[in-house]
């Protein structure tokens, strides 16, 4: 199971914590970790050895966690500082017996966001993707699987752009958009002592208590995407702009999407659990684990149904099984 869970959970730690109980995973990779507590009660409740890496950017105070129930061989946090924002830790698990051999191998990763850098942030995640293949070079090679928020789209995939856009012009006569000096509109403080604040994001369909990332918008958005109509077509369209490099490179390495197997045209949406538009959460297959492929579901969506992971974070896990 990977599971973005949002700034450490603050304000949904429960909520966080019964989605993950729901899903009873023997691997769990956990991203956007801030409040270490959490964790080591996750671990101490669940019986599951923890393994934390902390990022290379202190400054994001996210780390990354692999949480396991299967015995631990090795495990390494390998920071890239000037290169990775986060950092990719990875793990051997004890798997003698089965029939990968005594070794399976985890990787987690959370590639920066930045959609506002060159090429939609893809220049800064091919950059990261970098330091997770020298550190791969550098390994045996055994079964292994990439898993993580990615922040990135896949070739085939479609971004539903126009609902995006609808859904800010939504929050903008909502009230929950305010205009700032520099003429951008930001999503208005919450939890603050203005009550009818939070009422104003409950009522725009946001929980409170959801601290959803809104990019900073210039005026001229609203008026220009109110002109283009909705619908998967025009999706297309637009997707065409959206650069799509570092997927693709993953799956030039021989990578196997998990989900795109079992489910050759879902959407498969991760992210926003508020406004889905995009899948940038995976679990990626070597060629070796890939015949082993069970199944692999995103948590929340109709085949796996969990009301509570829309307000529990801001993506929704994707959680796959393998046969070993």
């Amino acid at each position: 199971m990977t599971y973005n869970i949002l700034v450490g959970a603050r304000y949904r730690e429960p909520l966080v914590t019964a989605v993950i109980d729901r899903c009873d995973p023997d691997v769990l990779a956990l991203q956007e970790v801030t409040n270490l507590a959490l964790v080591r009660r996750l671990a101490k409740e669940s019986d599951m050895t923890l393994l934390v890496g902390e990022p290379s950017d202190p400054a994001t105070e996210m780390h990354n966690v692999i949480l396991t129930r299967l015995p631990v061989r090795r495990w390494k946090n390998h920071r890239h500082p000037g290169r990775m924002l986060r950092s990719h830790l990875e793990a051997d698990l004890d798997v003698t017996g089965s029939a990968l051999g005594p070794t399976l191998r985890v990787h987690c990763l959370h590639l920066a966001a930045r959609f506002g850098e060159k090429a939609n942030g893809e220049v800064r995640r091919m950059r990261e993707l970098d330091g997770f293949f020298a550190d791969r070079a550098r390994l045996d090679d055994v079964p292994h699987l990439l898993v993580g928020d990615l922040n990135a789209v896949a070739p085939e995939d479609t971004v539903a752009s126009t609902r995006f856009f609808a859904k800010m012009a939504e929050l903008r006569r909502a009230g929950v958009l305010a205009r700032g000096t520099d003429g951008l509109w930001r999503a208005a403080p919450r939890h603050t002592a203005d009550a009818g604040m939070d009422d104003l994001w409950r009522a725009a369909g946001v929980a409170p208590h959801l601290d959803v990332s809104v990019p900073p918008l210039p005026r001229a958005v609203f008026s220009l995407t109110r002109r283009i109509p909705r619908g998967h077509n025009v999706d297309r369209l637009l997707g065409r702009f959206i650069e799509r490099w570092s997927i693709e490179r993953i799956r030039g390495a021989g990578y196997i999407d998990c989900f795109r197997r079992v489910h050759p045209r879902a959407a498969g949406y991760t992210c926003a659990t508020w406004i889905p538009v995009s899948r940038i959460d995976y679990v990626f297959a070597s060629p070796e684990m890939a015949p082993h492929l069970d199944g692999c579901d995103v948590v929340g969506s109709r085949a796996w149904p969990d009301p509570s992971v829309l307000t529990a974070s801001d993506h929704w896990p994707v959680v796959a099984d393998f046969a070993i």
